[in-house]
């Protein structure tokens, strides 16, 4: 039974499929290779291929551990299918996230909404199966057949074209819609983001920080929060600190050629954010750098007009 917390997906009746492939991705390939190597009974599987390309399943529910459509045979009566996959237990399911999450390729992709190919090798490797296998998918039909009939057989079939569109579809299936995975995988990668740095000082290593390596700086891009929207132009430069306290200045420092440095500094830099913020900066070319001894003859004609 589906219950109101439970996600379920429902995809329409597909038209009848043409040509010698029943599905066109490497997901629903797999699925039916998968299907077909484990089936019990496979003249029923090859009608209910026959059922399905023919374009008689129905709209098809998708919920944790159930697939479920309407299945009309070539007489014209309907039954109802239904397909039962075991959910991944609590444990599979981290075991899952904890591979995914240490791998950046992973997260990249499925973040992005892509199932990268070999996330079934990677998970099998951890000990978590993707993919049904022997006696894995229980079938439940209205025609009261014993086991796979053609019915339930063409709603195995219709998965693959669902994978096809959509290989979430496979993870629903074993028990985590899509947005909760990605909740859950951006979590544990926040996590796997904050603890690295505190690991690497624990451990005792000397010497500089080893950085961030760019794959995993990419596909961190969706977990870390918006930088915030830039404070607009102020109206002037701001006016350097004063220099002037109770302590002298050292020894070769002259206090009035700072304030002078820093208020020029001030003014470069409001003139240089202006021209960033105006349109087309972009499409300009950089302008050549000063010369220290070019930057000294400017610095001179600024606060001393009589000399130009």
């Amino acid at each position: 039974m589906n219950t109101d917390d439970e996600p379920e997906r429902t995809f329409a009746a597909m038209p009848p499929a043409h040509g010698r492939g029943f599905s066109s991705s490497w997901w629903g390939q797999a699925w039916l290779r998968a299907l077909e190597e484990t089936a019990l009974d496979g003249q029923q599987l090859k009608r209910g291929r026959l059922l399905a390309r023919e374009g008689r399943v129905g709209a098809v529910s998708v919920r944790p551990g159930r697939v479920t459509a309407v299945v009309q045979d070539r007489d014209g009566t309907a039954y109802r299918g239904d397909v039962l996959l075991q959910r991944l237990s609590a444990r599979e399911w981290d075991r899952f996230l904890d591979m995914a999450s240490e791998r950046s390729g992973h997260i990249a992709a499925l973040l992005d909404r892509e199932m990268p190919t070999h996330l079934v090798e990677d998970a099998a490797a951890a000990g978590v199966h993707l993919l049904p296998g022997i006696g894995d998918l229980e079938p439940e039909c209205g025609c009261e057949a014993w086991d796979h009939c053609p019915h339930t057989g063409a709603l195995c079939y219709q998965v693959a074209r669902l994978l096809d569109q959509d290989p979430f579809v496979l993870l629903l299936l074993r028990g985590r819609s899509e947005r909760q995975l990605l909740d859950e995988l951006q979590v544990r990668s926040a996590a796997r983001v904050v603890r690295a740095p505190r690991d690497e000082g624990a451990s005792g290593a000397s010497g500089p920080p080893s950085g961030i390596r760019a794959d995993e700086a990419f596909a961190a891009r969706d977990i870390l929060p918006p930088l915030p929207a830039p404070p607009p132009l102020p109206q002037a430069p701001g006016s350097p600190p004063s220099l002037e306290t109770e302590t002298g200045p050292v020894a070769d420092v002259d206090p009035g050629a700072l304030e002078l440095l820093a208020a020029d500094s001030a003014v470069r830099a409001f003139a240089m954010l202006a021209d960033a913020l105006a349109d087309g900066h972009a499409l300009r070319p950089p302008a050549a750098e000063l010369t220290p001894d070019q930057d000294a003859v400017r610095l001179v004609s600024a606060t001393r007009p009589d000399t130009r």
